[in-house]
């Protein structure tokens, strides 16, 4: 009979992960770029969203980053084109323009979105596609507060209280074996995350947009693990666009 011998504890991987929420707890308050314009709209995120999307999404490369909004439909209209333009520059600027979040107001007042690590816009230096990093969200938003929230848009003040319950829902950050996909297409005027496909688990895209951003759609998707983003939408995940906005993170002279 083997002797039982009791092992030693071993706390190293609590200590790392204590560490790891300590880094997280003591982030300065999210710095967002300025904008020129003296009428921009309002922010589709509050300041708490902003804040839980960066400890619970981004890597620890751009927590320090300031935010930039590189795309708003309210401002820089409905165009596949300027969406296109606007967003391509920016992957284009190098690997500290890869990183974009999508942030997307439903006419029900539902926001959701993405965050991906690879470009939107495919390039030969910088092609797009398959993105292991990327992963689905949406916002956890009180019934009553869906049209009256006062802090969507603030853009003054960015800290937030620690002890404040999460404010989003993440969808597939850690399957990185996932086969996820972002898909562009000008042509169509698409924009997706997932594979599309229909079978066994899979429903379609976890989120498209598409009809020049007038429409939407979201269904489970294998690669991300989702469920639909909308709960108000019409049958089959379908939904009408009211905004969208694309951000990104300002690396050194990347502004």
């Amino acid at each position: 009979i083997n002797d039982i011998v009791e092992l030693p504890f071993d706390s190293t991987s609590i200590d790392f992960e204590n560490d790891q929420q300590d880094m997280l707890m003591s982030l300065p308050p999210i710095s967002v770029h300025p904008e020129v314009e003296k009428d921009s709209p309002e922010f589709l995120l509050s300041r708490k969203q902003m804040n839980d999307i960066r400890k619970l999404i981004l890597p620890p490369s751009l927590h320090h980053r300031p935010w930039k909004r590189i795309y708003s439909l309210s401002r820089d209209g409905d165009s596949f084109i300027s969406f296109q333009k606007l967003v391509g520059e920016w992957n284009a600027k190098g690997p500290g323009g890869h990183s974009t979040v999508l942030v997307v107001r439903s006419s029900q007042g539902e926001v959701f979105g993405g965050f991906t690590s690879v470009p939107f816009i495919d390039t030969v230096i910088f092609p797009s596609g398959s993105a292991s990093g990327c992963c689905l969200f949406k916002a956890v938003v009180e019934e009553t507060q869906i049209e009256t929230e006062k802090e969507v848009g603030d853009k003054d003040d960015f800290e937030t209280d620690e002890n404040e319950s999460c404010s989003i829902i993440v969808y597939g950050k850690n399957k990185h074996a996932s086969p996820k996909r972002i898909v562009f297409d000008a042509t169509r005027r698409i924009i997706a995350f997932g594979g599309g496909t229909v079978g066994g688990e899979d429903e379609g895209f976890g989120l498209c947009l598409e009809d020049g951003f007038a429409k939407g759609s979201t269904s489970r998707c294998e690669a991300f693990g989702n469920d639909p983003l909308v709960v108000r939408g019409e049958p089959g995940g379908l939904f009408d666009v009211l905004d969208v906005e694309v951000w990104g993170f300002v690396f050194g002279q990347l502004a």
